[in-house]
Order: C-alpha cells, then sequence, then structure tokens
C-alpha cells in the first residue's frame, strides 16, 4: 500500500530483527507487569539539579524506542493563538496554560458531536461515538505547537501555493465530491491516511506510536497505518543516498543519522498526495527525536518546501511514552463499505439534481430550495 519503498535486499532484511526486539501490539492484549506507567509530570529544574542522560543501548545509540501517545496534546493550538500575540512559548505562565487547558478541555467536549462532519447551527451531528474519543480532557504540555518562526506562525505561502490551491478549488467546484472515487483522499480510500509529519498531530483516536530501534535501522510504527516505517541510518550497514527523484512514494524516502543523542530524519521524495497542509511534491522534511525525560521524546519537523511556504518553519509536539497505549490493529478494509457508501449516496443526489458535498449547511440548504 503505502510508505517507503524498500530500496535494497538488506532492508528487507532488517524487519525480521526488528520484530524480533518488539513485542507487538494486539487488540484486547493486556499489559503485564513490566508495563512502564507514564511518570507524573516532572517538577520545574532547581538550582544544581542534574541534566537528564539518556540511556543508550549496547551499540552506543541513545534509546529513544518504545510506545508512546500523543493524546495528552490535543486541542493544542497548532500555532500562537491571537490572544498570545507577540509572546513567546517560553513567556507564558503555568497559571495561563492551565486556564487555557480548561477553556481547551470545554470547547473540545462542545465541538465533539460534529468533529466528523454536521452543522452546529442546524444541530446535525455526524461523528465517531464519544467513546472512539483517546481524550477530551487532555492536559497539554505547551501552549502551540510552532515553535520556528518565533511568533509561532506558519510563514506566509508563495504565489505559486496560491495559485495552486485556487486551481484546485476551481477543479473542484465543477463536480460533486462523490462523482467517482479520484474525488476521494487517499483516507476515504484506506491507501495513505496522511504525511509521517502528520502522524503526531493529536487527532480523536489513533494517537500511538511504536519505536523500534537495531544497529543499521530504526522502525516507526503508527496507529492507523498499514506499515511500518523503516529508516537506514547513516555510516552504519545500511549506509545509502537519496533515491533519484524519479522514484516517489507516499511516505517519502527517509533517511537517518545521528547528532549527538538526536535521531535526525531526512525525508524527501514524496508523491503528490497525500499532501501537508497544501505542500508541493518538493516537500522536504527534517524529523528530530530527543530523550528529554525517562517518558518522554521531543518530537519536531521542519518543513521546507519553497513552493509552497516563503521559509522552513519547524512545529514539536512531545511524545509520551505509555504502555497503556500501545497501537492496535487498524484493519482498514476490513468490512469497510464507506467509499461504497460514498459514492451510492452521489448517485442518490445525482437523481435528485443535488450537487454532492461534503458540507451538510451546503447539502441541506440545496435541498430545501
Amino acid at each position: 500500500m503505502f510508505g517507503p519503498l524498500l530500496s535494497s535486499v538488506s532492508t528487507a532484511l532488517a524487519i525480521p530483527a526488528l520484530m524480533a526486539i518488539a513485542p507487538m501490539s494486539v487488540a484486547g492484549q493486556v499489559p503485564g507487569p513490566s508495563v512502564k506507567k507514564p511518570a507524573a509530570t516532572p517538577a520545574a529544574p532547581v538550582a544544581g539539579a542534574r541534566k537528564f542522560v539518556a540511556k543508550h543501548l549496547p551499540w552506543g545509540d541513545p534509546d529513544i524506542s518504545g510506545n508512546f501517545t500523543t493524546k495528552e496534546e490535543a486541542n493544542t493550538p497548532f500555532e500562537r493563538p491571537d490572544e498570545w500575540a507577540g509572546r513567546r512559548i517560553e513567556d507564558i505562565t503555568p497559571a495561563e496554560l492551565s486556564a487555557a487547558i480548561k477553556k481547551r478541555q470545554r470547547q473540545a467536549l462542545e465541538d465533539a458531536p460534529f468533529v466528523g462532519g454536521g452543522s452546529k447551527q442546524r444541530g446535525v451531528a455526524i461523528t465517531e461515538p464519544i467513546h472512539w474519543f483517546d481524550n477530551l480532557d487532555s492536559i497539554n504540555s505547551r501552549p502551540w505547537f510552532v515553535t520556528d518562526p518565533p511568533d509561532g506562525k506558519i510563514p506566509p505561502v508563495t504565489p505559486e501555493a496560491q495559485r495552486r490551491a485556487a486551481d484546485l478549488a476551481a477543479a473542484r467546484a465543477t463536480r460533486g465530491a462523490a462523482e467517482s472515487y479520484t474525488d476521494r483522499g487517499t483516507g476515504d480510500r484506506c491507501i495513505a491516511w496522511s504525511l509521517p509529519i502528520s502522524r503526531p498531530i493529536p487527532i480523536q483516536y489513533g494517537n500511538s506510536a511504536q519505536i523500534l530501534q537495531t544497529k543499521d535501522y530504526v522502525a516507526i510504527r503508527y496507529e492507523m497505518v498499514h506499515e511500518t516505517r523503516i529508516v537506514p541510518l547513516e555510516g552504519r550497514g545500511a549506509v545509502r543516498s537519496h533515491n533519484r527523484s524519479t522514484f516517489r512514494s507516499y511516505w517519502g524516502d527517509a533517511i537517518g543519522r545521528w547528532e549527538g543523542d538526536t535521531l535526525v530524519v531526512d525525508t524527501t521524495n514524496y508523491k503528490s498526495t497525500p499532501v501537508f497542509r497544501g505542500s508541493s511534491p518538493e516537500l522536504h522534511t527534517i524529523e528530530r527525536f530527543t530523550r528529554v525525560a525517562p517518558n518522554r521524546v521531543e518530537w519536531s519537523a521542519t518543513i521546507d518546501d519553497p513552493r509552497t511556504w516563503s521559509r522552513p518553519w519547524t512545529f514539536t509536539i512531545p511524545w509520551t511514552e505509555d504502555d497503556t497505549q500501545p497501537i492496535f490493529e487498524y484493519a482498514c478494509h476490513e468490512g469497510n463499505y464507506a467509499l461504497r457508501n460514498i459514492l451510492s449516496a452521489g448517485r442518490s443526489d445525482d437523481r435528485k439534481g443535488i450537487k454532492s458535498t461534503n458540507s451538510v449547511d451546503a447539502q441541506l440548504g440545496e435541498s430545501e430550495q
């Protein structure tokens, strides 16, 4: 399906070794007595406190492996809220963040029935059952996600990106949202829900990830994803250069390297879909994974796409290690009639003379005319 294409026999041979060192989670599995419970949020450092030092694996690499979740970061604004204009992340006091979190929790509960679609104005709720949500009362660790530029805002898009967006909107305006399977996204079609840099961004559910390590490779698994992401490491037996630009895949071509205690994953050669916030096929991403506490890995992604944004930019999301949040199988195709039903509803709209749309307000408004 999707994910990085394995470009050598040595990559394929790495998979059994990786799987051998990592317990695979099974739906309904009950954690054993050795489960690592999430530690309490550490207190502010005091003078003279020792700097955290990550454990190292037998071959010397920092240990960033484990089962992780980002569910506690749900409801965090991606960019800096306007109420904090002119301030940096470090300027926000714990009291201000605590007050903001309470507001976010109330808003999340209010919005939950409409997250998957629907209309608040009309009282039409189309969403997953509430018990599917990973967390509606998340206790966030940061005020917002964008860390560079310092103002916490995504840089302006380029004129070319504006033209692409306008052309896409114009093309969509001539068609209904369900005239063909090609009108639906790769997620609806169980091909690729998103790019790897999107997966850590908290959503309703499926916010778990797992990192596995060997000397030559790092493997990253994400919930709601069909494949394991295999990252060969520079300077090891897996060393290689990026594939030529004509060889593209849904998740791009990833190569890793260690910079001190930080794993840097450099990815190029993405396909044209799926996209990240309107990105182009020239998207180049650099992810960084750093163990900063016994139960915490700091993850960041730098987005470099000169055809889309005026400058590179970075966002950062903490990953919390928690063995009570293992990955569950995401059998996207099993018993899945979503695409068939979407297209069937589109044909029903055709018979009524209604253009199929993802907007409940637009559809009901058109049907009432």
